[in-house]
C-alpha cells in the first residue's frame, strides 16, 4: 500500500502516512530514529588471502554468537516455538557449501573478505527478490541481514540496541533480530518503511505484544528524534506531529481498543454462532510453525490454510517426505480435534524448479497445481507426507491455482497413486481424506459447480481472484490503486462460487484477505459463506461480529449490496453498517479513509 501525505485542515503540520498494520495496538510517544547506515564496502586486492580467511571466520563466529544470544533471549520472552524463527539465520551462517564457496572466491580472486561476502550474499538476495514471491522476499531479507551482520563484525562495528526512555522506534527495515533486541528496552511501538504483515519481524512483534506499522515507504524521511508520533497498528497508519485534538481522539481510541481486546480475547473460545442459530467455522491462515501457539488463544476452529511453500524457501533443498510429515504433524497436533488444510506447493517460476528459464509474467505462468502436475515426483511425495500425517489428526488437501476440472482430476489420480503406494507399505492414513481446491482464477470460478463434483470443498482466494478479474497487478504502483476487492464484479463472482458449491453439495470457504476484513464479515455471512480463514489476530473480531449478527438480516443486507453498481456505494454501505452496529470494532480495525 503506498503512503500518502494528508494535510489535516485544522492542523497543517500533521502528516498521516498509511502502511500495513503488522501488530495490533495504539502507541503514542516520541520518535527514536534508528538509522541503518550500510557499511561502505570497498574492493581491495590482498597479498595474503589467509589473513582474510581468518578475519572472515572470526566475523562468522562473532555473528553466530550474537544470533545465539538473540535466540535465547527470544526463547525467554516468547517461548521455544516462536523463537525458532532465528534458526533460519543460524543455518545461513553455518551453511558449509555456501561459506566454502565464499572462501574459495577470496582465495581465487585475492580480494578482501568484505567485498566477496557482499558480492556473493547479494547475488542470492537479488535472485530471491526478482521472483516477486513474498516468501522469497522474506528469505532474501534474512540472507541480507546475515550479510550485514558479518560485514559489521568484519568492520568490528557496534550496533546500538540499548537506549533510555519509552520511544516509538522508526527505521527503514525491521528485522527479527531488531524485534527481539529492541524489546529489551521499554519500546512503545515499531515503524518501518518496508516489510509486510506476514514477515518474521511482524510475527515477533505480535508475539511480543508491541504495536507495529510497516510498509510506509517514507516514514524515515518525515521524522527525526524526539518528534511526537501516533502509531495505529489496527488501521496501519501513523500520525506525525499530531495536534492536541488528534491526540485526544487517539487517547480515547487507545482506551477503547484495550477494553475491546480484553473482551474479545475472553470470548475468543466461543463458537461463531449467529443470533438465529447458523454456525460457521472461523479458522487461521498460517505458514510458520511459530504461529501455532497463537491459534487456541485466538479461538481458531482449525487451520483453513497451511502454506507449504516456506518448507522450500527455508531450506537449501526440497524437504523429503519424512521431513514434511514431521512438520505437518506438529500443526495437526496443535489444533486437534480440528482440521488442518494443507495447500500443496504454490510456487513456480523460480530457479529452483526451472533452471535458467525466467518468466515475463509469473502471475500467468508455471505455478501452483500446473507446476506440480508437471513434477509428479514432488506432488506424490507431498501427498504421501500429508497422508502419513492424517494418521495423527484430521487433515485436508487443497490444490492452488486451479484453472480447469481436468487439473483436479489429474491431481486426484496422483493422490490415488500415493495412497496405493502407502497401502503396499502398510502405512496407516485417513482413507477418506478430504480434497478441495482454491478458486482464484476466473475460469475456475465460472466452472466451480463442475469442479465441485470432484472435491469435498472449495476455498476462495480473493487476492488472486480480484487481480485476475480486474486485470490489476497490485504490486505494480502504476495500477495498484485499481485493485479493489469490493468491486461489484468481485462480489458477484464470490456469490456465484458460493451458490455453485452449495448446489453441488460442498462447503465453501474463503482464505483470501477479504475473509479477515471486518468490513466484509456480515456481507460474506449473508452470501452463505461456510468458513472464514484469516490471520489469527483477526479471528476474535470476526467471531464477535458473527455472534452478534442475525443470519436472515445478513442475507437481506448481502442481496442489497449485490444489486449495487459502484465500489463507492458498496463501501459506504459496508462502513455505515459496521459503524452503526460495531462502533468500537469499526474504529479499531478500519484501514481506509481519513482519521475521523
Amino acid at each position: 500500500m503506498s503512503s500518502e501525505h494528508v494535510v489535516v485542515p485544522d492542523a497543517a503540520e500533521e502528516i498521516v502516512l498509511r502502511g500495513i498494520g503488522a501488530s495490533p495496538g495504539i502507541a503514542i510517544g516520541k520518535v527514536l530514529l534508528l538509522e541503518k547506515d550500510g557499511i561502505v564496502v570497498e574492493e581491495r586486492g590482498v597479498d595474503n588471502p589467509a589473513v582474510e580467511l581468518e578475519r572472515l571466520q572470526k566475523a562468522i563466529d562473532r555473528s553466530n554468537y550474537e544470533l545465539e544470544k538473540i535466540y535465547h533471549t527470544a526463547r525467554e520472552k516468547i517461548g521455544d516455538e516462536k523463537a525458532r524463527i532465528f534458526e533460519a539465520q543460524l543455518l545461513i551462517l553455518s551453511d558449509p557449501v555456501f561459506l566454502e564457496e565464499v572462501k574459495k572466491k577470496i582465495v581465487k580472486s585475492r580480494k578482501n573478505a568484505e567485498f566477496v561476502v557482499s558480492t556473493e550474499f547479494s547475488k542470492q538476495v537479488e535472485q530471491l527478490k526478482r521472483s516477486g514471491n513474498e516468501l522469497f522476499k522474506q528469505r532474501a531479507m534474512e540472507i541480507d541481514d546475515s550479510k550485514n551482520r558479518i560485514l559489521r563484525n568484519l568492520a568490528e562495528a557496534k550496533l546500538k540496541s540499548r537506549f533510555e526512555g519509552t520511544p516509538i522506534v522508526v527505521t527503514s527495515e525491521f528485522t527479527p533480530a531488531d524485534a527481539v533486541l529492541l524489546s529489551r528496552n521499554q519500546v512503545l511501538g515499531y515503524v518501518s518503511d518496508y516489510g509486510g504483515a506476514r514477515s518474521h519481524a511482524s510475527i515477533l512483534s505480535r508475539s511480543l505484544g508491541i504495536p507495529a506499522v510497516v510498509g510506509l515507504k517514507e516514514a524515515t524521511k518525515h521524522v527525526k528524534d524526539g518528534v511526537d508520533l501516533i502509531l495505529d497498528g489496527y488501521r496501519g497508519i501513523i500520525v506525525i506531529n499530531p495536534s492536541e485534538g488528534t491526540l485526544k481522539k487517539f487517547r480515547d481510541r487507545k482506551q477503547w481498543c484495550e477494553q475491546l481486546d480484553t473482551e474479545l480475547m475472553t470470548e475468543a473460545g466461543k463458537p461463531a454462532l449467529t443470533t438465529d442459530g447458523r454456525r460457521v467455522s472461523v479458522e487461521a491462515n498460517i505458514e510458520l510453525l511459530e504461529e501455532l501457539p497463537l491459534l487456541r488463544p485466538h479461538g481458531a476452529d482449525g487451520i483453513g490454510l497451511f502454506r507449504t511453500e516456506p518448507l522450500i524457501i527455508d531450506s537449501d533443498s526440497i524437504p523429503d517426505e519424512m521431513e514434511q510429515a514431521d512438520i505437518f504433524r506438529q500443526a495437526v497436533e496443535a489444533v486437534e480435534p480440528n482440521a488442518v488444510i494443507f495447500r500443496t506447493f504454490d510456487i513456480g517460476g523460480d530457479k529452483m524448479f526451472v533452471g535458467n528459464h525466467s518468466e515475463q509474467n509469473p502471475f500467468l505462468g508455471w505455478r501452483g497445481i500446473r507446476m506440480m502436475l508437471d513434477r509428479p515426483d514432488l506432488l506424490r511425495e507431498q501427498f504421501r507426507a500429508i497422508l502419513r500425517t492424517s494418521a495423527f489428526g484430521k487433515c485436508k488437501i487443497m490444490y492452488p491455482m486451479v484453472a480447469t476440472d481436468e487439473e483436479v482430476i489429474r491431481a486426484n489420480e496422483f493422490l490415488e497413486e500415493a495412497k496405493k503406494s502407502l497401502d503396499a507399505e502398510e502405512v496407516k492414513y485417513d482413507k477418506n481424506i478430504e480434497v478441495g481446491v482454491m478458486i482464484e482464477i476466473p475460469s475456475a470460478a465460472l466452472m466451480s459447480k463442475e469442479i465441485a463434483r470432484h472435491v469435498g470443498f472449495l476455498s476462495i482466494g480473493t487476492n488472486d481472484l480480484t487481480q485476475y478479474l480486474l486485470a490489476v497487478d497490485r504490486t505494480n504502483e502504476l495500477v495498484a490503486h485499481m485493485f479493489e476487492e469490493f468491486h461489484p464484479a468481485v462480489l458477484r463472482t464470490i456469490k456465484f462460487v458460493i451458490d455453485a458449491g452449495h448446489d453441488a453439495g460442498v462447503k465453501v470457504a474463503m482464505c483470501g484477505e477479504m475473509a479477515g476484513n471486518p468490513l466484509a464479515t456480515v456481507m460474506l455471512l449473508g452470501m452463505g459463506l461456510d468458513e472464514f480463514s484469516a490471520v489469527s489476530s483477526m479471528l476474535p473480531v470476526l467471531k464477535k461480529i458473527i455472534r452478534s449478527t442475525n443470519y436472515k438480516s445478513a442475507r437481506k443486507f448481502a442481496r442489497q449490496l449485490l444489486k449495487m453498481e459502484s465500489v463507492d456505494e458498496i463501501k459506504k454501505s459496508l462502513s455505515d453498517y459496521l459503524k452503526t452496529r460495531f462502533e468500537r470494532i469499526y474504529f479499531t480495525t478500519l484501514s481506509e479513509g481519513d482519521i475521523e
